[in-house]
């Protein structure tokens, strides 16, 4: 793979030695909330996104590259693709799942020059189809884009939705699943910057600043968080930090993009739950932020008089690093920063394996195998009761088909889901593993 991106760069990259003065690279990304029957007026909020993207009102809301999440309905999608080509003759769409996809879409003034998919190999339980995550096969959509302007590196598009949590702390926060996502993220950068890009990795990651995730973009994937650069935050705003702050101080102060009481499909959140989830996280060894901002805070007109989504959008503006480009040194990651992430990774990998995985199998393959014993103890039970009652064996039936069909469920989710999420964490542990011992090394 890393080949792979290495002949790209190098067929992307000009020779010229001469200093080009640098284009800035404006970019936005949105999530677009669009469930399919669970969100409300989920098409004529679609399509106003599309239209203000096709039909910018002023420069500020002009971008060389948008990259969308949930865009999870052909018809949204196919509304985008023919109202936005105009503007951004080069659209992408990503496919995979068992429903619908990961939702993922790329526009780009900037051509393309390959893409692909990577789908997280742990993406919930799959006990947990209700949820939508496992089944709609979440992913990193990977967009490699020619270099913007003569001499200046190409750019390498990580656009994703993560693992959504669904409680605070526990099982349902699903922290776990997104580290693991994290981890792969930072693989995927890796390579890529080692390969010659600039890469830029967006979307809704469903990760505050200073969680595990958060700490492996920035310090496994050595990513700066493009925020934090343009108004030179050396640390994480606490909850008691936004608590103090006015919605719209939320908006301008803390780029709050989730949970905003000035968003109509959240105006009564607590305040203190307003924080960044969708993030331009950036290569600044080859990237510098010019500007960021929160977008799409405004509402749409009567008669909906709504936000645009339940998220608004965030927007960087960014300087690519051109031949002969000297831009700001970035801070070192040391070996005790990295060490102590692998730590906290392996713990956290270690408890879920230990009390969530292995209580998970346990019961479905009691209940599967008892299930089995139940079943043939009803068929017999249907011979002795059908000559008291006959009514009986009606009951013996119904009950049979109820337990056997719940018996195969959680046979199948237990020896097919549990058995895979299982190996797929032993894995994300095992290269952790690798990374702790060889950093020990050094």
């Amino acid at each position: 793979m890393t080949q792979l991106f290495a002949s790209s760069a190098s067929k992307n990259s000009t020779n010229s030695n001469s200093t080009t003065p640098s284009v800035p690279v404006r970019l936005l990304t949105l999530n677009c909330w669009g469930l399919k029957y669970i969100s409300k007026f989920r098409r004529q909020r679609l399509r106003a996104i599309a239209n203000k993207l096709a039909y910018p009102a002023t420069k500020d809301d002009e971008y060389d590259i948008v990259a969308l999440q949930e865009v999870w309905c052909e018809d949204d999608w196919k509304y985008l693709d023919g109202t936005c080509k105009k503007v951004y003759p080069y659209r992408r769409v990503f496919k995979s799942g068992i429903v619908t996809g990961p939702g993922l879409v790329l526009l780009s003034k900037i051509p393309i020059d390959e893409s692909f998919l990577y789908r997280f190999p742990i993406n919930g339980r799959a006990s947990a189809f209700f949820r939508g995550d496992w089944l709609v096969g979440k992913s990193i959509a990977i967009t490699l884009l020619k270099p913007h302007q003569p001499g200046a590196m190409p750019i390498a598009l990580l656009n994703s939705h993560m693992h959504a949590p669904y409680a605070q702390s526990g099982e349902n926060s699903y922290s776990t699943h997104r580290a693991c996502q994290a981890w792969d993220f930072a693989k995927l950068v890796k390579m890529l910057r080692r390969s010659g890009y600039a890469v830029i990795q967006v979307g809704d990651l469903n990760s505050k600043p200073g969680s595990l995730p958060y700490k492996l973009f920035t310090v496994e994937g050595g990513l700066s968080d493009s925020w934090d650069l343009c108004y030179d935050k050396e640390s994480q705003l606490t909850i008691e930090d936004l608590a103090a702050m006015q919605p719209l101080e939320q908006i301008h102060k803390a780029g709050t993009t989730v949970n905003n009481q000035l968003n109509t499909w959240r105006a009564h959140s607590d305040i203190r739950d307003a924080c960044r989830l969708d993030y331009a996280l950036i290569d600044a060894h080859n990237i510098k932020p010019i500007s960021a901002a929160v977008k799409f805070t405004e509402k749409l007109p009567p008669p909906y008089n709504c936000s645009f989504s339940d998220h608004f959008g965030y927007t960087a503006e960014l300087q690519i690093r051109s031949d002969g480009e000297e831009l700001d040194s970035v801070r070192t990651i040391t070996s005790v920063d990295r060490l102590e992430l692998y730590e906290e990774l392996l713990d956290e990998i270690s408890e879920y394996r230990k009390h969530n995985v292995s209580w998970q199998a346990t019961w479905r393959k009691y209940h599967f195998f008892l299930s089995i014993l139940v079943v043939v103890l009803l068929h017999i039970g249907i011979t002795f009761v059908s000559q008291e009652q006959a009514w009986l064996s009606v009951v013996f039936m119904m009950l049979n088909s109820i337990i056997g069909i719940t018996g195969v469920v959680n046979g199948l989710i237990w020896y097919c889901g549990i058995r895979s999420e299982s190996r797929a964490l032993q894995e994300v542990q095992l290269e952790v593993e690798d990374a702790y011992v060889s950093m020990k090394l050094d």
